[in-house]
């Protein structure tokens, strides 16, 4: 099974420093921190070599089922298998609003993300969460680096993520990022969805992401769009879950592009093929099937 875009660490890098949280802030306290670093000196592009670790992490039932509700699994399915990115969320939260990263958390853009389940995970499981700071990539719009996402049972990997982001309008460096290779054209409509108005806020209340885009009207106007937009995880995830057969897995990686935002309230439509019985090349675009919100490729073997 390939692995879920596979950039390194950064170049030059040296060892991370760990930073154990045995406590997290609240949501609030987070964005507030965010809020809070808008402005920056403009620095070079470094990253800070840092490790952020959350040691014991146990994976609840409870949490598990509202997530699964929001984003359309059934129990039939198992976990969740890209549940386990709301563990590592809030480090990344931590990690960019440190002193030590060089932008402003807020005005990043989520360009892609992958998930990586390893072996099978259940509610109940301990694990210890990883999370740091990976390689500079170039982009045409800026500087593009990545987030690596690690989570270990007993000491065994069993899940990983790597998640993009950009910081648009200065100088990159770094390899070029590399996108999905999707035959559009090879794609056939599976389904079409209804995006109700609160369902930003149902993906935070379920996620911990309360980025204001994805809350109302008002708050998405404050930051330049013309209403809320759906989180792009919701939408990774909700493929994931129309995607997996009716039965628990055993291993999956599920990578995607985000594409134009997905406006709330509307309608989408998931486009798929099937280059393998175990794999799929989606796309969810708008309702006409014209313009893509997400690209992405998913590749399972079952239990």
């Amino acid at each position: 099974m390939g692995e879920p875009f596979g950039y390194g660490p950064a170049v030059g890098s040296t060892r991370p420093k760990t930073i154990t949280i045995e406590r997290l802030p609240k949501p609030a306290a987070l964005y507030g921190r965010a809020l809070s670093g808008l402005v920056k000196r403009r620095r070079e592009a470094s990253l800070p070599p840092l490790r952020f670790v959350r040691p014991a992490v146990t994976l609840e039932e409870a949490a598990i089922d509202h997530y699964a509700r929001v984003c359309g699994f059934i129990p039939e399915q198992g976990m969740p298998f890209t549940f386990p990115h709301l563990l590592a969320f809030p480090l990344h939260l931590l990690m960019l609003t440190d002193p030590a990263f060089p932008w402003p958390a807020l005005g990043l853009v989520h360009l892609a993300n992958s998930v990586h389940l390893r072996k099978p995970l259940d509610a109940g499981d301990v694990l210890r969460v990883e999370v740091e700071f990976g390689a500079l990539l170039k982009h045409d719009k800026g500087q593009a680096f990545v987030l690596h996402s690690r989570l270990y049972r007993r000491g065994e990997a069993v899940w990983d993520g790597d998640s993009v982001y950009l910081k648009r309008a200065i100088r990159a460096q770094g390899d070029p990022l590399a996108p999905l290779d999707i035959d559009g054209d090879a794609l056939t409509r599976q389904a079409r969805w209804q995006l109700p108005p609160q369902l930003g806020r149902d993906y935070a209340k379920a996620s911990g992401d309360y980025n204001p885009i994805h809350l109302t009207a008002l708050s998405a106007r404050a930051l330049g769009f013309p209403r809320a937009i759906a989180h792009g995880m919701w939408t990774l995830a909700r493929a994931a879950s129309a995607l997996q057969p009716p039965k628990r897995l055993a291993s999956a990686v599920i990578s995607g592009e985000f594409k134009l935002p997905m406006l709330l309230p509307g309608e989408a439509s998931l486009w798929t093929a099937s280059p393998l019985a175990t794999a799929r090349e989606l796309e969810v675009r708008d309702v006409a099937g014209a313009k893509p919100h997400l690209r992405g490729r998913f590749q399972w073997t079952l239990q």
